[in-house]
């Protein structure tokens, strides 16, 4: 949850990106790859000010890891589903609410559970 200063800054950023009288930026070459992530890390160091604070801001964003407390992105797994299931398994979202990653941590737990592996409890 942000504080009331981090609220402040993040409106007047919004006013600044979205303040009808300042003219848009006239368009140059355009930034592709390492060069667009470089000029994209050099307007957000230049927004929050220093390495430190942008760190932390960038570690913030997003869910909180699955598991342990340490930082960085959680293990990821990966395959690929018939097109029939994979309609079904979109219906199963809407069905549930729950978004494809809360239903594939609970599907590995049920599988798991079903083989008997050990099973570590669920936040």
């Amino acid at each position: 949850m942000e504080t009331d200063e981090e609220i402040n800054q993040l409106a007047a950023l919004a006013d600044r990106l979205t303040d009808p009288i300042t003219p848009p930026p006239e368009l140059s070459d355009i930034a592709k790859g390492p060069e667009a992530a470089a000029h994209g890390r050099a307007l957000m160091l230049r927004e929050y000010g220093t390495e430190e604070a942008l760190e932390n801001v960038l570690r913030r964003a997003g869910r909180k890891r699955v598991g342990e407390q340490a930082l960085g992105a959680s293990p990821t797994v990966r395959g690929r589903i018939s097109e029939a299931d994979y309609a079904a398994f979109k219906r199963l979202e809407e069905r549930t609410g729950k978004n494809q990653s809360e239903l594939l941590r609970e599907a590995v737990q049920l599988l798991l559970a079903e083989h008997r592996h050990d099973v570590p409890s669920r936040p």
